[in-house]
């Protein structure tokens, strides 16, 4: 076998452009803040149950958030199915202006048919 064998194609590569950044931040700055505090709500309890992070504070950590702030955005997931869908499904003028802040006595209510009640009392 002769090592000097040299084998040579033509490939025709084209350039390839990336999005940036700042075109992936974009699109996801435009959904409304109390879905993107689900969905990371989401996030940590999937890392927390995967065992990809030993408890809350190290996620503290990691987002540079103080524990209270994590423990109150993590508290959207007591909310019932039903609003954590309506959450992530509604877009609607009236999604983007209910806060997290807005929401948090809801999150609070153990009965869901009362969360749902206050939800719908909040969306009108």
């Amino acid at each position: 076998m002769d090592k000097n064998l040299i084998y040579e194609f033509k490939v025709d590569l084209k350039p390839v452009r990336h999005k940036s950044c700042r075109y992936h931040m974009a699109k996801i700055s435009n959904e409304p803040k109390l879905r993107q505090y689900l969905v990371l709500a989401m996030q940590i309890d999937e890392t927390l149950s995967e065992g990809k992070a030993k408890n809350l504070y190290q996620i503290t950590e990691w987002l540079c958030m103080t524990y209270t702030r994590i423990k109150q955005i993590t508290n959207l997931l007591l909310l019932c199915p039903e609003i954590q869908k309506d959450i992530l499904l509604i877009n609607t003028d009236k999604i983007r202006q209910i806060t997290e802040r807005k929401i948090r006595n809801i999150t609070k209510e153990i009965d869901w048919q009362k969360q749902l009640l206050a939800w719908h009392n909040l969306l009108k």
